[in-house]
């Protein structure tokens, strides 16, 4: 890993858009609740991963303020992804240990939940949440190497939620916001499922 502590950021833009659509399927508060919860979760991972250097930042640029004195690998990461944990952070890790350049987590649809930078350089910070074809084309062109990590499910659709409702290792701390989903949970334990 490169010198100096690793940093970690919750930005927003690695999130996906807002999706009404999730608000009317579980419910206007539940829907609040679970994304609250998810962002806490976030918080949590950051603190897991740079226990002195955690933020939260809405855009690459707050980002950038956040990290101006510091030196060394950062990771940023989404708000919106339930199954954070661990094996992230020792991917990361290892990753960079590794001697990667640039680690990248991406969802099922393609978009990075994660990025890892053995150094807090700011032209890539600035990429982040943007094209991720831009941000790996300034990465070949400085020669770096790069790392993906494991593909992850976001919790942003209404979909994610019912994927989640259905999930038998999903996180009590979510699933008790999945509002009108929690019926359809229970129809599943009881063996009825009935996906509206």
């Amino acid at each position: 890993m490169a010198p100096g502590p690793l940093a970690a950021v919750v930005l927003d833009t690695l999130g996906a858009p807002r999706d009404p659509e999730l608000d009317r399927v579980v419910g206007p508060g539940a829907a609040q609740r679970l994304r609250g919860e998810l962002r806490a979760l976030a918080r949590r991972w950051a603190a897991l991963a740079a226990p002195d250097r955690a933020f939260e930042a809405t855009t690459p640029g707050a980002a950038l303020m956040a990290l101006h004195d510091h030196i060394g690998p950062v990771v940023l990461v989404a708000p919106d992804v339930p199954s954070l944990g661990v094996a992230h952070v020792e991917f990361v890790r290892a990753d960079l240990a590794a001697g990667a350049g640039v680690v990248v987590g991406a969802t099922h649809d393609a978009s990075p939940y994660l990025l890892a930078l053995a150094v807090a350089d700011p032209d890539l910070l600035e990429l982040a949440g943007g094209s991720l074809q831009a941000l790996m084309a300034v990465a070949h062109e400085r020669g770096l190497d790069l790392a993906a990590g494991r593909h992850e499910r976001r919790l942003a659709t209404a979909a994610d939620a019912r994927a989640l409702a259905l999930d038998p290792l999903a996180p009590p701390e979510l699933v008790v916001h999945l509002g009108n989903l929690r019926g359809l949970r229970a129809s599943i334990r009881a063996g009825r499922a009935e996906v509206e």
